[in-house]
């Protein structure tokens, strides 16, 4: 409570609260399904808390960051093993997407957001030490062990043959280049060097590459598709322009809008495929403000901890980069939806959220000194 930053943070939580419990008992289209929504919030938070609480000190945040991306990257070797026993199927099993990768989640597209934000953030961690360690040979600036995290999550990326992720993944992992690069190499140079990883890349991933540019040639009808999604739930989410018509009521009000001219497009989905507008037509423009403000109160911090915190700003700005691949997927899918993705990325958000605070804790007295 000592930091300015968690003050504002409990602010914005408290309006994000209540404008929640509003949409969620007050204005409830399905109070069943609005309960459920509020159990799964919760859980979020209390994996922000927990990635918070277990970062108090620099030293702690760099143990619990490195250990959830050891951790994701496990992950996605076992979801590539899985793929390859069964690429039709998952635990004995049909699934949706056959043929891609989902490493058990519900489709290949939030698989894809995941692995796309696990190789930002692992590549983070290999710029920040190659970076940091100009000393050494470069051979011995590269983490083996991260490189592997690197690789493996760019191959369980590669293999959901997810457009929008790949699309995501690319522009943070650019973004990230730029702010952890832009103090050290003149942009030529830069531009050169991502050039040159990126054509390795291509011809290493030839394969999967060219199942993305297969189906790229199905653009038109899925987007198509989604635009008579968006457009129906946009209508109906103007009809509850305030607080929505509550928390998880999307199938219920799916099911009361579908006909006959957009049933199949309706009938087979159960997300919007489009977080902002689904959270708008479940919370309203009150419930969309008010987490903006939320994400306001937590980015902010970070992004001024990762330009002021020389020593962490690299894991800061890895973090922040993994969730724009999150964000910006977010207008095409789900994966805020799931819930072990959303928690996932939220313990890593409540570790860089205390990073980037913690100047007060990681320095001790001039008399220790």
């Amino acid at each position: 409570m000592q930091r300015k930053s968690i003050r504002h943070l409990l602010i914005a939580l408290a309006i994000f609260f209540t404008t929640f419990v509003i949409s969620a008992f007050l204005a409830a289209y399905d109070p069943s399904a609005a309960w459920l929504a509020a159990i799964k919030m919760g859980g979020v938070i209390c994996a922000f808390a927990l990635g918070l609480r277990c970062s108090l000190t620099d030293e702690q945040a760099k143990k619990l960051f490195e250990a959830l991306l050891y951790v994701g990257g496990v992950w996605a070797g076992a979801s590539i093993l899985m793929f390859i026993l069964d690429p039709d199927g998952i635990y004995g099993f049909e699934k949706f997407g056959a043929g891609r990768l989902t490493g058990a989640f519900s489709s290949p597209n939030s698989a894809g957001t995941l692995f796309g934000a696990m190789s930002v953030m692992a590549l983070g961690r290999l710029i920040s030490r190659v970076r940091s360690r100009r000393e050494s040979q470069i051979l011995e600036r590269i983490d083996p062990a991260m490189a592997g995290v690197w690789i493996v999550s760019l191959a369980a990326l590669m293999l959901t043959v997810s457009r929008g992720a790949i699309f995501s993944t690319l522009i943070g992992s650019a973004v990230l280049c730029v702010m952890l690069l832009r103090n050290y190499l003149p942009l030529p140079k830069l531009a050169a060097g991502v050039a040159a990883i990126v054509i390795v890349l291509t011809l290493v991933f030839a394969a999967p590459l060219i199942s993305v540019i297969g189906r790229l040639g199905g653009i038109d009808n899925d987007a198509a598709v989604r635009a008579t999604i968006l457009k129906s739930h946009f209508t109906f989410a103007m009809q509850h322009p305030w607080f929505g018509a509550g928390p998880g009521s999307f199938n219920t009000i799916n099911n009361h809008i579908v006909t006959a001219a957009d049933y199949s497009a309706l009938a087979v989905i159960r997300a919007a495929h489009n977080v902002y507008l689904q959270w708008f037509e479940e919370t309203g423009g009150v419930g969309l403000l008010s987490l903006a403000i939320l994400n306001l109160a937590i980015l902010w911090p970070m992004i001024s901890g990762a330009r002021h915190r020389h020593q962490m700003s690299g894991r800061i700005w890895a973090i922040l980069a993994g969730y724009l691949v999150f964000l910006l997927h977010g207008f095409t899918d789900y994966a805020f939806q799931e819930p072990a993705l959303a928690m996932f990325m939220a313990l890593l958000m409540g570790c860089g959220f205390a990073m980037a605070g913690n100047r007060s804790t990681t320095h001790p007295p001039h008399s220790m000194v």
